[in-house]
This record gives C-alpha cells, structure tokens and sequence, in this order.
C-alpha cells in the first residue's frame, strides 16, 4: 500500500510555497500499551510469540496504581519476574509489517519495582527473524538495574532500518527479585522532511534525509488531479541528503514523496 509522507505545493513565488506535515503515523505494535488487559500470568493479548523460561516462569499483565507497581501510562503493564536458573528467560513479542529500506522508530518504557542489587536481573530487547536471543538479530536495548531501590520508567528509543519485511520485535527478561516492568511499546515509521530551495540558475532543488530509502519524488500540476506522476529522476546524495534538481516549472506544480 502506497505511504504518502510529506507533501508541498510549489508556485512560481519561492515565498508562496506552503510545506505540509503528514499525518501522525499508526502504532505497527498491536496492544503495545497492554490496555486490552485483563490481568493474569502469561495474558498478552494481540502478542501473538510467547516463550516461558524453562523453569520458575512468571510474568504478565498486571494493574496497579499503588506505586512502584503501576503503568507508566494507562492502567495496564507487562511484568517479567521469572528466576530460570538455566540461563533462559521468560520472552515476549510480536511480528511488525515494515518497508525494507524504510525507517523506524522504536520505544517502549522499562523500570523496575523493588531492589535489583546483586540479583542479574536483565531485559533484552532486540528486532529480527529470531524469536529469542539471538546474535542474528539486532540488539536494541540490554537493560541491565543493579539498584537497591525501584528503577522509575526510562524511555529507550531507538531508529531502525528495515531489513526484513516481518522482524519479529522481542523481550527477554529476568529479574529474580523483583520485577521488570514494560509498558507503552511503539513502532511508526519516520517521516523525512522534504525541502526544496531556488538555485541562482533558476532550478529547484529538492532534498530529503539520505537513510530514509525507498522514498519517490512524486508532482502533479493540481490537487484535483487523482494521478501523481512519479518522476524517473534518481536521487544523488551529498553528506545527509538525497537531492534532485528540477526545471523551475512554469506553473503551479505540487510534490509529495511517497513509499510504494
């Protein structure tokens, strides 16, 4: 399905251009903020990889609003509080449709609710074919609390490129004392600014992020035209941009770039 992400209207008065902002881009986590409930051990709805630990398995949804226990948004979170003593680890995660080549933006929010001191307690998060621990797939986040005290939630973000079309995004956690808490996993794609400027030979110059990949220059001479032409002309790169250079044209004409 074709992504229109930035959008501009170009007029022959450089001061009259008007650049319009996409809309805000969908949540590719389904019940990344655990809301759908209800609670209990092994509940993670519309989380469809689900791997206990080999043994002392413990982890869930839970609801709390009595501090450290509680959402870092909403009412519901995921708690890991497993002790497997073969070095496994209780793991969730979910598969997410990507554009290879595209880029992501990856958050979610960790924090603990009790002391970690001493005790191994860890969460990995990582992004590829594997369901589990993986040195194939891409490490996000070792969350590693060595605390005498509860960890409130930090926000861990991160920008990922596709490389596959369906990666599987996981979580491996132990915490043998206490709990991890997770809450609030998101996954939308970034969108480029795309920007142009008048050269003294009177052309125009469009330009966009270069790690944003996949991304056509797309112009129509009208908004009420229903067909975008999608131009043949190749980007070049220069340091962080994409750029394409164009005749000023003698009208009216609008840009967008898209994703097929």
């Amino acid at each position: 399905m074709k992504k229109t992400l930035a959008v501009f209207m170009a007029v022959p008065l450089i001061s009259s251009w008007l650049v319009g902002s996409a809309s805000a881009q969908q949540n590719l986590v389904v019940n990344g903020s655990f809301e759908w409930g209800p609670p209990g051990v092994d509940e993670f709805p519309g989380w469809p990889w689900f791997g206990p630990a080999s043994n002392h398995s413990d982890y869930g949804v839970a609801q709390s609003s009595v501090f450290p226990d509680v959402a870092e948004d909403g009412q519901y979170y995921a708690y890991f509080h497993g002790a497997p003593t073969d070095g496994s680890q209780d793991c969730l995660g979910t598969s997410v449709n990507l554009i290879v080549g595209a880029q992501y933006n990856i958050t979610y929010y960790l924090g603990t609710d009790g002391t970690t001191l001493g005790s191994g307690a860890g969460m990995w998060v990582q992004i590829g074919n594997d369901f589990g621990l993986s040195a194939n797939d891409v490490m996000l986040t070792a969350f590693l609390p060595n605390s005498s005290n509860a960890i409130p939630y930090q926000e861990f973000s991160t920008n990922y490129t596709a490389t596959l079309p369906n990666p599987i995004l996981s979580f491996h956690g132990v915490d043998p004392t206490s709990s991890i808490l997770l809450d609030n996993v998101s996954m939308t794609l970034v969108l480029p600014q795309l920007n142009v400027s008048l050269t003294p030979s009177n052309t125009l110059t469009f330009a966009w992020t270069a790690w944003t990949n996949g991304f056509r220059l797309q112009a129509t001479p009208t908004l009420d035209a229903t067909n975008w032409v999608t131009l043949t002309n190749v980007p070049s790169t220069n340091g962080s941009s994409n750029l394409i250079v164009l005749p000023t044209p003698p009208g009216n004409s609008y840009y967008r770039l898209t994703l097929p």
